[in-house]
């Protein structure tokens, strides 16, 4: 005997307004390579992004001078009920200088209730890692092709270094310091190119 699946109308909306809802997050990050005011402008909300990060801990400029490289997503927003998304536009830095450009995405799935803005530094502390996050353009994914630890601070007030023997490290820190109710996992990288 064969089994009939039915799906209701408003999971079919539920499902068709997360799909546009995530659809419209991703495409308003355009690349900034192409345009020079937009670039400008991103460029800018890295450096008050690194300067939030800066005042987290007194080891953070540390662990970014030490970093091999350095994806800084100043804005990540996040919102939905129940069913949402997340995106934003990210820069990856070597020695302090942007060298690409990506897109910064995810669906999420929970207890979701309104929108909330973050920031984002993953840490890259491990050369293969690192080439093969900035080669091609597939995307990336945390907690899929994308190992990452996430930082937690030590008694200290630093960040704690063990993380930091791990390929890369992710720092999630909002208006109010240091986020650790957030999960990254799922979210994808995509470098943007012209």
């Amino acid at each position: 005997m064969k089994s009939i699946k039915t799906f209701s109308f408003s999971s079919i909306v539920t499902t068709v307004a997360a799909v546009t809802f995530v659809a419209i997050l991703t495409g308003c990050a355009s690349a900034p390579q192409k345009n020079t005011e937009d670039r400008n402008l991103l460029e800018s909300e890295i450096n008050v992004a690194l300067t939030k990060f800066f005042a987290e801990a007194p080891n953070a400029q540390l662990i970014v001078r030490s970093a091999l490289g350095v994806l800084v997503c100043p804005t990540i927003t996040k919102a939905g009920f129940i069913i949402g998304g997340e995106g934003g536009t990210c820069a990856m830095q070597i020695n302090g200088r942007t060298m690409e450009y990506y897109r910064a995405a995810g669906f999420k799935a929970g207890l979701l209730a309104g929108a909330e803005k973050y920031s984002l530094v993953l840490v890259f502390n491990d050369a293969n890692t690192l080439a093969n996050f900035r080669s091609g353009t597939r995307n990336w994914q945390t907690g899929g092709n994308l190992s990452v630890a996430v930082a937690k601070k030590g008694a200290g007030g630093g960040f704690n270094t063990k993380t930091m023997g791990t390929t890369t490290t992710a720092f999630v820190y909002g208006q109010k310091g240091l986020m650790g109710d957030i999960s990254i996992d799922g979210s994808t990288f995509k470098k943007l190119v012209d």
